[in-house]
Formats: C-alpha cells, sequence, structure tokens
C-alpha cells in the first residue's frame, strides 16, 4: 500500500478549512469510499477513488446495464444521515444493517420537519469499480420511494417493483393537503427518437402523485415527453424540477462544424421547469434559452432566490460543476427580453444569474487547478437554502473527474501532479482523488472567489462521501412561513380544460434577426433565438392550433428510419386537434383535452404554421391555463388581460377530435406521382430532382432527398451556407442547420420548406428571391403543378405535424402516367404551356427527359487564349427510352463548358456532319467556340454514328406516336436543368453544323419541341459538303440501308408514297438520298423551301 493510513489522515486534515460549524441541523446521504490502490488493467491505481459514481442525470435509472458490462450504477452501500441543531448524529436508515443492496439518496424533509421522503435505488448485486473494493449497484435495478417518520423513527417503503424506478420524492402542500410528488418510468414512455441519434433506451421518468403511503397514485406528467425529476416546492406553491426537453428542435442548441444538423448531448440538456401544484401547466424557469450543461439539484434560499446545479454528465464528474442563483419570476416569465440581450445567448435567460462560486467547474475536465498552492479546487453540487440566506452545497474536492481511456498510471499522474504532469507538473502534498464534504457559503460570502477561506465546512469526514444534503429543520426557518403558499388550483365550472389566450403579442423574433446578423441555414438555433418564421408579424396569426403528441410506447432498437423504424421530424408522432379562429385582437379562447400533452403554433389566413412551441404541455382536469401572448416571456413587456379580450365574450373553441397524421408514404408519395414524378424522375429528371424513386434498393431514395438531405447533396444548385474561415471543410460548408431538416424541407414550418412552395405554386416563407443572396430561391418559371386543395392541405400539415415517415408502409410506385405538364426545368426561368410540344408547335403529350447520365466531373479540361473549358462525355440509355424507336444500344453525347461555371452562358448545338463516322467524335474532347464568353456545347450522337449504315430521321415513341426532335430537346433540358447559368431567355439558343450537321440544324429550327424552338437565336451551317463527294463516288452502301421502324409508317425515316388511291402500300418504298429526303420531308411538312448551301452569317440574338 502506497500512503499508509497516518499519512492518509494528515492529508484529509490539511484539506480541512479552518472554519467549521458543527450544529446547523442536516439531513443527508453517505457511503464509504475505500482508497487502497488496486490491480486494474494490469497496472496498479493507487486512486481508484476517482471511480466512485454519485447519482446524476447519466445514472438516474442506473443506465440498466447488467453486472459484468460495466455498470454505471450509484455508488453504495449507503446510509441515510441526520444531524440535529445540538450537532448529535443519528443514522435513519442503513442499507447494510438492514442487508438490502440499495442506496438512499434525494432526501426532502416535510414541511414541519417530521418527516424525511428519500429514494431507495436498488440492485441485484454489487460490481466492484476499477478493481477496487468500492462499489456500484448493478443487476436487475430499480427504484422506490421510502419515508422516514423522526418522531417515531419507523421507515416506510412503498411497494418495490424490480425494473421500475420511483424516484426524488418531494412533499408537496396542494392548497392545505399535504401530499408526495415522485418521479417514476411506470409507464413505459420513451424519449424522442431524433434523426441520426441513438437512444438509450430508458423509460421517460414521469411525473405522479401519492398520498403519504404510497396509495392514490395519479400521473400527471402527461407532457414528460422525456423526463422530468429532482422536484421540489417553492415558495409560491410552483413545483421545480429537471426536465429534458428533447422533442422537435429543442435538442439542436450546438453549433459549428460538429452540430451541423446534430443535437448537442442529449443528457447535458436538462433545463429547469415548473408546474402548478398538481402538475399541469408546464413552464420553463431557465434553461430554455441557456446554452449550458445539465441543470439539476434544484432549491431555494431565504431571499427567495433560486439555486441549481450545473455541470457536464458522466466521466465520474460526480454530478458536481457550478452552481447559480436567480430570482424567479411569476408565472411564463422568463427573463431579458431579446431587443436588451447582449449576447446571442442571453436572451430570455434570468437578469440577474448569478455565479456562485468562479473558482468551480462545470466542464468534462478536470476541476480547475490552483499552482501556487499546488491543489485542485474542486467542484461543486446539491445547493440547498440555510437559514442566515447561507447557501449549503456539497464540495467535491480533488480531480472530480475520470478522463476516459486513460489507464491507471495516467489517472494517477494527473491526480498526484496536477492537470498538465508533462509540461507543468506540480507537487501535490497527500493527494487523494476525491473527497466529498458538506459545506456553506455564509451570505456575506456570495459570490465566492476564494476557494481557501470563503466556505465553511458542515460535515465532511475522511474515507465518505457525504452529499445529497437539505437543511434539516422545519421549512420556516429558512423561508418565514409553515408551509408554501396555499394556491387553489384555477378551475373551470364544468371541470373541463381550457386555454385561454388574451392576445398575440410576442416574444418570438430570433436574436440575430433583430440585430442584423441573421443568415439562412447557418446556426440559425431555433431552440434559443426565436419560433417564428422570419418576417412574421403579430397581425399574421389567424388562428390557433393544438396539436397533440403521441408518446412513444415501444423501446427503440433502431435509428429513426432505419429497417422498420419509422421518423419524425419531431421524435414523436402527433395528431392535429384542430385550429381556433384567433379575433381582431389576438385573443382565441379554447377548449382543450385534458391529460393529454400538447403543443400550441400560430397559423396564417392559409393555415400554414408561422410560428411554434416546442415544449409539450398538458392540463390537469379542470384547469384554466391563461396565456397573455405568444412565448411573451420576458421581464418588461406587461401582460394583457385575458378578461377584457374579446375572446372572453365568446364561447370557446373545441379542439377534441383528433385528426389523423399524414405519413409520407401513404399520403404524399401518391401527390408526388400525380403531380411531380412525370418530369422528375427516371435517369435524367427534369432539374436533377427525382420525385419518382420510392423503391429502388439502392441509391438516394425520394424520401431521403426530402427528409434528410441537409448535407444538399441531391440539390443540384446547393447553397454554401458557410463559410471555410468558420471551421467547415469544403463539403461541410453547404450542410444546413435545423430547422431545416433538407434543402427542400423546413422541419418547423411548410411555409419555409422548397417541397411545399411549388405545390403552392410561389413563395411562402414572408420572402423575396432578392431577400438573401445564400438561400434556397423560388423558380417562378416553373409549370403549375395543379394540385387540389385537398393534396395542397395534406403536403402542408404533413410537414407541419412532423413530416411523419413510416418505411412500413409501402410507397405507391411510380407507373409513369398521371397528369403532366410540360417541360420544367431549373431556375433558368424557361417554361411552356400545355399544348405547344411537340415538333414544329403541334399539340403533343409531354415528352419527359430521357435517360441520360454525365459524370460529376470533366473527363478532360483545358484551354487557351480563348478561355477554359471542361469537357464532359455521357450516355443516353436509348434502349430502355419509351420516346424513341430503340436499337437496343446506348448512344453517346457530349457537352463542353466554360470553366469554371460563369454567372451566365449561352447554350449553342453542335449538330455533327455525315463524316464524323462511328461515335461521331463523342470520345474526342472538344470546347465551346469562345469559353471565355462564358458558352456551353451540345453534341448528340445519331443512329449513323453508331452505325453508318443507318438514318435517323425517324422519331417515333414505343407508343407509335411520333416524338420529332425529343432526343436533342431532352439533352437541352438535361444540360438546362444541370446549369442554371444557360441563359436561354436573354442569349437564346445557337443551332450549327457543317454538312449534314447543316441540314440537321435547319430542320430541328423547325422540329424540335417548345420551349426550345422559340428560344433559337439563329441557325448557322454549311450543308452538303461531304454528300455530293460521297455520291459522286458511287458509294451506295453508306446510305443503303434504313433503320428498322418497328412497322410505324410514314415516319421521318421511312418515307413511303401512298397509292393513287389513298390506302397505305407496305409493299412500296422509295428510297431517296438523304439529301433529298431532307428537302422532301420539309416540303411536305412545312411548305418552306431550303436552298442546298445555304449559310446564315452568325449574329448576335
Amino acid at each position: 500500500m502506497r500512503w499508509m493510513l497516518a499519512l492518509l489522515l494528515v492529508a484529509l486534515a490539511s484539506i480541512a478549512l479552518a472554519d467549521e460549524d458543527t450544529t446547523t441541523p442536516l439531513i443527508w446521504v453517505e457511503f464509504d469510499i475505500d482508497r487502497t490502490p488496486s490491480q486494474y488493467q494490469g497496472e496498479v491505481f493507487d486512486h481508484p477513488d476517482v471511480c466512485i459514481s454519485l447519482p446524476e442525470v447519466n445514472n438516474r435509472v442506473h443506465n440498466q446495464k447488467a453486472a459484468g458490462n460495466a455498470p454505471n450504477g450509484i455508488s453504495g452501500p449507503g446510509r441515510l444521515m441526520r444531524r440535529d441543531k445540538t450537532g448529535r448524529v443519528t443514522v435513519l436508515y442503513d442499507c447494510a444493517a438492514a442487508g438490502k443492496i440499495c442506496m438512499p439518496t434525494d432526501p426532502r424533509l416535510s414541511f414541519d420537519g417530521t418527516k424525511v421522503a428519500f429514494t431507495l435505488y436498488h440492485g441485484s448485486q454489487w460490481e466492484p469499480v476499477c478493481g477496487s473494493r468500492n462499489r456500484v449497484l448493478a443487476g436487475v435495478s430499480g427504484a422506490s420511494v421510502a419515508i422516514h417518520d423522526l418522531v417515531s423513527g419507523t421507515t416506510t417503503t412503498w411497494p418495490y417493483k424490480p425494473g421500475q424506478h420511483d424516484l426524488t420524492p418531494a412533499f408537496v402542500n396542494q392548497n392545505g393537503r399535504l401530499r408526495v410528488t415522485f418521479s417514476s418510468d411506470r409507464d413505459r414512455e420513451y424519449e424522442p427518437l431524433l434523426p441520426r441519434m441513438s437512444v438509450q433506451g430508458y423509460a421517460n421518468l414521469q411525473t405522479y402523485f401519492a398520498d403519504l403511503d404510497g396509495s392514490n397514485v395519479v400521473k400527471t406528467g402527461y407532457h414528460d415527453m422525456a423526463s422530468f425529476y429532482g422536484a421540489t416546492q417553492i415558495r409560491d406553491g410552483r413545483l421545480i424540477g429537471s426536465c429534458a426537453q428533447w422533442g422537435h428542435d429543442l435538442a439542436y442548441i450546438g453549433y459549428g462544424p460538429v452540430y451541423t444538423n446534430y443535437p448537442g448531448t442529449l443528457l447535458n440538456q436538462w433545463w429547469i421547469c415548473a408546474t402548478d401544484p398538481w402538475g399541469g401547466s408546464q413552464e420553463s424557469s431557465f434553461g430554455a434559452h441557456y446554452r449550458g450543461r445539465a441543470l439539476h439539484w434544484v432549491s431555494q434560499l431565504q431571499d427567495g432566490r433560486l439555486a441549481v446545479g450545473e455541470y457536464y454528465r458522466g466521466n465520474n464528474n460526480q454530478g458536481a460543476g457550478k452552481i447559480f442563483l436567480w430570482s424567479p419570476k411569476p408565472f411564463t416569465v422568463e427573463g431579458i427580453p431579446v431587443r436588451e440581450a447582449k449576447g446571442r445567448f442571453a436572451a430570455l435567460n434570468p437578469r440577474d444569474l448569478l455565479d456562485v462560486a468562479s473558482w468551480a467547474n462545470g466542464n468534462d475536465e478536470k476541476a480547475h487547478f490552483d499552482f501556487s498552492n499546488a491543489r485542485y479546487k474542486g467542484k461543486i453540487r446539491d445547493p440547498f437554502g440555510l437559514p442566515g440566506n447561507a447557501l449549503g452545497f456539497v464540495w467535491c474536492q480533488g480531480m472530480c473527474n475520470k478522463q476516459m481511456g486513460l489507464k491507471p498510471d495516467g489517472n494517477d499522474r494527473f491526480v498526484e501532479q496536477g492537470p498538465d504532469p508533462n509540461r507543468r507538473p506540480a507537487n501535490i502534498v497527500n493527494p487523494v482523488g476525491i473527497e466529498i464534504g458538506i459545506y456553506k457559503l455564509p451570505a456575506d460570502k456570495i459570490p465566492s472567489d476564494d476557494y481557501l477561506r470563503d466556505p465553511v465546512r458542515l460535515i465532511d469526514r475522511p474515507g465518505v462521501a457525504e452529499y445529497g444534503a437539505i437543511y434539516g429543520g422545519p421549512y420556516i426557518d429558512v423561508h418565514g412561513q409553515a408551509t408554501p403558499d396555499n394556491v387553489a388550483q384555477p378551475r373551470s365550472d364544468d371541470g373541463k380544460c381550457y386555454l385561454h389566450i388574451a392576445s398575440q403579442q410576442s416574444e418570438t423574433k430570433a436574436y440575430p434577426v433583430l440585430h442584423g446578423n441573421y443568415r439562412w441555414g447557418h446556426q440559425e438555433l431555433s431552440p434559443l433565438f426565436g419560433k417564428e418564421l422570419v418576417g412574421v408579424k403579430d397581425a399574421d396569426v389567424k388562428y390557433i392550433r393544438i396539436t397533440q403528441v403521441i408518446p412513444n410506447t415501444e423501446r427503440v432498437r433502431n435509428f429513426a428510419g432505419e429497417g422498420r423504424q419509422w421518423w419524425s421530424v419531431w421524435g414523436y408522432r402527433a395528431a392535429i386537434l384542430g385550429d381556433a379562429p384567433v379575433e381582431p385582437d389576438g385573443s382565441a379562447k379554447i377548449e382543450l383535452p385534458c391529460d393529454v400533452p400538447w403543443v400550441l403554433s400560430g397559423l396564417n389566413a392559409d393555415r400554414e404554421v408561422i410560428r411554434r412551441d416546442m415544449m409539450p404541455q398538458s392540463l390537469r382536469p379542470g384547469t384554466v391555463l391563461t396565456c397573455g401572448g405568444c412565448h411573451q416571456h420576458n421581464d418588461v413587456d406587461a401582460t394583457p388581460d385575458f378578461s377584457e379580450s374579446l375572446a372572453a365574450k365568446r364561447s370557446p373553441t373545441r379542439l377534441l377530435a383528433l385528426m389523423r397524421q399524414p405519413e409520407y408514404n401513404a399520403d404524399i408519395v401518391p401527390i408526388l406521382n400525380r403531380r411531380c414524378a412525370s418530369c422528375h424522375s427516371g435517369r435524367a429528371p427534369a432539374g436533377g430532382i427525382d420525385f419518382g424513386n420510392h423503391t429502388a434498393p439502392q441509391g438516394v431514395r425520394t424520401w431521403m432527398m426530402i427528409l434528410k438531405d441537409y448535407k444538399q447533396e441531391t440539390n443540384p444548385r446547393p447553397v454554401q451556407v458557410h463559410e471555410r474561415a468558420e471551421g467547415y471543410s469544403e463539403k461541410a460548408v453547404y450542410w444546413l442547420d435545423r430547422p431545416h431538416v433538407s434543402w427542400l424541407v423546413n422541419g418547423n414550418y411548410a411555409a419555409g420548406s422548397a417541397l411545399y412552395w411549388y405545390f403552392k405554386g410561389r413563395r411562402a416563407d414572408y420572402q423575396t428571391n432578392d431577400a438573401y443572396l445564400k438561400d434556397i430561391d423560388y423558380n417562378n418559371g416553373h409549370p403549375d403543378v395543379k394540385v387540389t386543395a385537398a393534396e395542397l392541405a395534406t403536403v402542408r400539415d404533413w410537414i407541419d405535424s412532423g413530416a411523419f415517415f413510416d418505411p412500413r408502409v409501402r410507397p405507391e410506385a411510380f407507373r409513369g402516367d398521371g397528369p403532366v405538364s410540360n417541360t420544367s426545368v431549373s431556375r433558368a426561368g424557361v417554361t411552356s404551356s400545355a399544348g405547344q410540344g411537340g415538333g414544329g408547335g403541334a399539340v403533343v403529350r409531354l415528352q419527359p427527359a430521357g435517360y441520360l447520365t454525365a459524370p460529376d466531373h470533366p473527363a478532360q479540361t483545358g484551354g487557351g487564349p480563348a478561355g477554359r473549358w471542361a469537357w464532359f462525355p455521357g450516355v443516353w440509355d436509348i434502349a430502355s427510352e419509351h420516346y424513341f424507336d430503340p436499337h437496343g444500344v446506348d448512344f453517346q453525347w457530349a457537352y463542353s463548358r466554360t470553366d469554371p461555371v460563369p454567372v451566365r452562358m449561352r447554350l449553342f448545338v453542335h449538330l455533327h456532319g455525315s463524316s464524323a463516322g462511328s461515335g461521331a467524335g463523342m470520345h474526342q474532347a472538344f470546347s465551346p467556340p469562345q469559353p471565355r464568353l462564358g458558352q456551353i456545347e451540345l453534341r448528340n450522337q445519331d443512329a449513323e454514328a453508331h452505325d453508318g449504315r443507318w438514318r435517323e430521321w425517324w422519331a417515333y415513341g414505343a407508343d407509335g406516336a411520333p416524338y420529332p426532335g425529343r432526343r436533342l430537346a431532352g439533352s437541352i433540358e438535361y444540360l438546362v436543368a444541370r446549369y442554371p447559368q444557360i441563359d436561354t431567355e436573354r442569349q437564346g439558343i445557337i443551332l450549327k453544323g457543317g454538312s449534314m450537321g447543316g441540314g440537321g440544324a435547319v430542320i430541328q429550327s423547325m422540329i424540335l419541341p417548345a420551349p426550345w424552338r422559340q428560344r433559337i437565336a439563329y441557325v448557322t451551317g454549311a450543308i452538303g459538303v461531304i454528300m455530293p463527294r460521297r455520291i459522286a463516288q458511287r458509294n451506295p452502301g453508306q446510305y443503303g440501308t434504313l433503320p428498322p421502324d418497328r412497322g410505324h409508317k410514314d415516319g421521318v425515316g421511312a418515307y413511303r408514297l401512298r397509292p393513287s388511291g389513298g390506302q397505305r402500300s407496305d409493299s412500296t418504298r422509295h428510297s431517296l438520298s438523304p439529301r433529298l429526303f431532307k428537302q422532301r420531308w420539309i416540303q411536305r411538312r412545312t411548305g418552306w423551301k431550303y436552298p442546298i448551301g445555304v449559310r446564315e452569317p452568325d449574329r448576335t440574338a
């Protein structure tokens, strides 16, 4: 043994402070610490005491890990202790003496000082930690409530059910009736299932009430969608404790590259919440707008201020960190108005928030170190009020942290030599890993900046961890009154539940919006900065929507959206209860179901959510909840009086019937198939956006694009929202922060979702395309998708209720049918009306984009004085096309553009001559005429280029209908969709070619489908250069065959003569030379006569 017992006692004595209070009444819990060095991980561990584990949010239910599997239970066995005002110490409950594997924690004293309620944590065995004789509870775990009577000396334990956790009991004055509130996971409801987050799988701790003997149990925490525990009743009657708010966007308070669209560490996100004495009408007191660590261990001082501990969960920080004080405000009031906040994390936080001890440390690291005195300053927890306005607390002295991953020798070096043993080793005299005891700060030492002189020891014995302390005398000693206030429950005459809203006066504007530094998609932090669409005004709210949130009742085994696990933006299911109209003065009166969790949102005249509250509420039967405004939680603005509102004079709107929640596969996919997929599907979907990929086993399916692509990987024109200088990688600069779950869906608002805009036919987010340089714009040229009112409402309500996706529902496959509109392209502004498609303006059905592919990166680049260019060779899967007479082969195509992509490009379409031969030069790189001017040139292969014996003046689809010009149009559509910089409206399209390509350019100017034919600036070509020479060479094999026509008649490539009787003759075929055939075909179709060899000079559009 490294340290002799005598030296250990000397060491502990050196930690003791000069001032000591031995008579203040106390109640606490304790267990023994064994500091004997152990054998662990093949080394001698000199300080295994760093491995002990005090209760905190990380082990509130023991982590439910089996023995031998690194359980993170609570250290013990232990004792419940009392010291009276004479200084006499007695044991109230001793687990070891009772022969039980248990640990008492969380003592709370009745207001008259005669009864102690506490938690009894249970296990089926003890598990050694770090190879030492220090042990934690393990095996089959659970917890129950016990009450010790100080007068009779008896302890009554409520029934214990293994696997069930009844925790943190506290006495409550319910308007003169004494009851006990406690938290329990007995209802087996589970935490929100957030995208890309693994879940603990622990049942939520929810609020319950019972009589002192454990009978007449009533659940009130229907709104506890994550967990609530550690409650205490403060002087004004409210119950206040730690609440986990992880649903919807509330967990997304991190910022920077690490937290892009990821929540912060959930177990560090515990607020301080309050309810009325009956457990309803939940509110945030502190934490909803605070970016810190877990808030826990709440109490009240004599002057009325509240005290709470803040700490980093896990890593043996022992639930210790810092302590804050603040003054509680009236119901729903939190703190500083956004307009007054000095920083983005100060808005709506308590105005008088005070750090009790500057020397304490709440981060995930070792305690602060005093190099002058060679000792750790420690961390603090468990605040409690004392007479004289003193603050009691538990002080963890020593390192108070175990760095995960370090072996024993590494941890020992930190214990003995300080936090920087390599560069600045300290010689700590008689070091210990952890020493835990109970201290106080006198009123005149708050706040404290001297850890050596300010704290006064209450009790701290060597080798014993004392914690969980409370004042041991009656309530009146500290608070000047016998009990918390008697508060009459605000009840309705009929026992029903009502919500009264006095106005739409709001505190919802985001801090960066108010201060002029808002950036779309960049660190929006909607839980902290505001809960409305940017640009919304109070008067825009025309309805109040109540949406019931549905608890998760199954223990999740997979990530959201993976396998058969459903996915929702909110993390739980939801069902709209209905919308209540808002009066002209902004007031509303609503009847709600009781004991049901719900969230509230504000809607505009189109019933789109534009403001949102993400914190679930529930009302006890007969409760009337009155709100002055919308998120009106600042401590300055006066609260409007509901009794003077217009709604007060009206009958309530009853919102009691659930509506079915729209689901993606069942409700949205059919709408996408009917309204979008005819253009946006296939191998080259319009705009590069595929709304028809519902069942493909590989690749990014449509639902993933809509609900998961916050990285904008499927966005053909991604928006850069971050900067490299801010620490983002080259790819991460495009990653969107919440509330955007993808570039198409804003998880808070359908009105802010690009997907919804195209169904509505315009932007709906109170912005214009010119409002911000870096955001998703709306393509005003996109054709009307002609949705019905019911379809629009379905898409809207689907997004506004959480965008629910259930992979167990089989999606309807897109079959290629359904209503269509003419060609749609991305932001280039191209539109066309129905009936203008087809060759020469003929009325034909839309021809969707063909099956084109092209590489993401150029196959070759080059350049010179004319400018730099990038060349992309591609493939057209003609064999799979529906709009050509297929030959069972793939055709080649290619394009070359200015490099890099300029702001604007002019499109050149080059039709190759008959001399191009097999492949038409598609495997040879080329450049636009003058890349420096901003150009892109398209080249297509035709049938002859694949096989010189074929001609491709045919243009039939598999349905027998003619689609002349379709393949060239499909290529143009692909490019315009891929490069919105192509300007076909103002610069037009230039068709060019030589020889047969020149003739083809002329023909395409007459047959190219709308809108492209109307966008042709001019045609330039030299027709008939090579063909006369070939004919003169008498080379009939060059043009001796025609491509198979599959029986179609009167095709461009199979010109058949009719007998004089008008009947078709399948046996009569007249072969013409290609040149004469072109002339005759043009004359037949248009009546125009083009002289061979005409060349039109270049001119600007």
